[in-house]
């Protein structure tokens, strides 16, 4: 049992790893292309669009895509009454937004919004005729039929996003690639999950697993609420500009520590809920989770923030230049964020739902305080504030944790401690590199190149199992696949 569930958490994290890392790849190419054609207003325009999309998918999904992975025992029926509930509750709220559309453009100040929402929103119905089938793939640890229904509409949506950019199609580019994604990728579901709905609608497994899911429910909703407070109070109180250059910040801050959070999350979560009831299993799992967060995180995260400047430049000229304090700022709370995903994956597994959702409360009431203190004063003092809110939410959360858990706060620290402190040498060798060249291209080659050489040097030096492991995984998922 032991050997069967190592080697499936193994294998869910290498196909979660190189999902999110061809991925994002693929979307950081097309976003390089698009940003360089595209206008800050442009963005600006899709993000408020993406705001009340978020909202949507939220109501849609309402805690059940988590419960269908997390509880032991899932019928078909169970299946059944959630895929006709996510499809009946997408097109009631795409309606309602549909007629709701231009009191948004009038909020905003601008007709374009009604056209480009009223067809936006149409990618929640899509995506509803998926959510079940991404569950149990998810459920089931199945990450290669996952990652693939993952890459290929980003490559397919990526080029259409890119052709249509070229030719003078402005927001309308950004679009049509979220409705291509996500009908490519509830397409790619389908065929590969064998299940298929059947015409069944079970009221009292409905209540039995909404009574089960609410709180994760309520936790995604004032998490999502409060995450999209700064796009709105950035288009309404500043203006669309400015939300395009917020956007821009955002977009390749996320692209890092949402991709590293969900890939530890994806993988540590069905893990540790199959193992629920064996409490020592789920500490090994988690400890080894968490010093692997770790190693990956405080290199990425630190690196790229003293990266900002010569990588913007390289990418997009001075266009963006506004965009880059923001996206420092962002990497800071985009830290945090990746520790707080583990520990709630922890948390979550043990079905402890409710203490999450406390958790999340504690969250947004400092967001809410942060934004109260620095929404008159800039922009980058507003992200600043989502920085703070995220540090305070990680040390409440690192005392939860080991708390309903019994993992120490000791324990924890003992995880991080050594790659901080590793990470912290070189970034301070790092920061030199500006004194030697002004080139930006030189910059970014030298502090990268040097950075990754002396990283993963010491820990060679030092034996670090993690980083052992890392290196015998990826060599031995090469091995499997050129033998294939």
């Amino acid at each position: 049992m032991e050997k069967t569930l190592k080697e499936k958490t193994v294998n869910a994290l290498v196909w979660n790893t190189f999902d999110k890392t061809f991925s994002q790849i693929t979307y950081a190419v097309v976003g390089i292309i698009l940003a360089n054609t595209l206008f800050p207003e442009d963005f600006g325009l899709i993000h408020i669009i993406t705001v009340f999309s978020a909202f949507l998918t939220i109501f849609v999904d309402s805690g059940f895509t988590i419960v269908l992975i997390q509880r032991k025992n899932i019928t078909d029926r169970d299946y059944n009454t959630i895929f006709y509930f996510n499809l009946s509750a997408s097109i009631v709220l795409y309606l309602l937004l549909f007629f709701l559309a231009p009191l948004i453009a009038i909020w905003f100040e601008d007709a374009q919004l009604v056209p480009l929402s009223r067809t936006m929103f149409l990618t929640v119905i899509i995506q509803a005729f998926g959510l079940v089938q991404s569950s149990i793939l998810m459920r089931n640890m199945h990450m290669k039929a996952f990652a693939i229904s993952n890459i290929i509409p980003l490559l397919v949506s990526g080029t259409i996003a890119v052709i249509m950019a070229l030719n003078g199609y402005g927001p309308w580019a950004l679009v049509a690639q979220a409705l291509v994604l996500a009908a490519t990728r509830s397409i790619l579901l389908w065929v590969q999950n064998s299940w298929r709905p059947r015409l069944q609608f079970d009221k009292s497994s409905f209540l039995s697993l909404y009574s089960s899911g609410k709180n994760m429910f309520l936790t995604a909703f004032t998490g999502t609420f409060f995450q999209n407070l700064y796009p709105l109070i950035i288009g309404i109180w500043y203006s669309l500009k400015d939300l395009g250059y917020y956007s821009q910040a955002d977009r390749w801050s996320k692209m890092g520590y949402t991709a590293l959070g969900q890939a530890l999350g994806q993988s540590l979560f069905p893990a540790l809920s199959s193992i629920q009831d064996d409490p020592e299993r789920m500490q090994r799992v988690y400890g080894k989770t968490n010093r692997t967060a770790a190693y990956l995180s405080f290199p990425f995260f630190l690196g790229l923030i003293i990266v900002a400047t010569p990588l913007f430049h390289v990418l997009f000229g001075s266009k963006w230049d506004a965009s880059i304090p923001l996206f420092q700022l962002l990497l800071v709370k985009g830290f945090f964020f990746v520790f707080t995903t583990v520990m709630t994956n922890y948390i979550t597994a043990q079905g402890k739902t409710k203490t999450v959702f406390h958790l999340e409360l504690i969250k947004n009431g400092v967001i809410l305080l942060a934004i109260l203190l620095t929404v008159r004063i800039s922009i980058p003092a507003l992200v600043a504030g989502q920085a703070v809110a995220g540090l305070i939410h990680y040390i409440i959360t690192l005392f939860i944790t080991s708390r309903v858990t019994h993992y120490t706060i000791k324990q924890q620290m003992k995880d991080i401690f050594p790659y901080i402190v590793i990470t912290g040498l070189i970034c301070g060798l790092l920061i030199l590199v500006p004194m030697i060249t002004f080139n930006p291209w030189l910059q970014l080659l030298l502090q990268s190149s040097i950075g990754l050489l002396l990283y993963t040097g010491t820990n060679k030096v030092l034996h670090s199992t993690i980083q052992q492991d890392i290196f015998s995984m990826i060599r031995n998922k090469m091995r499997t696949v050129l033998k294939h």
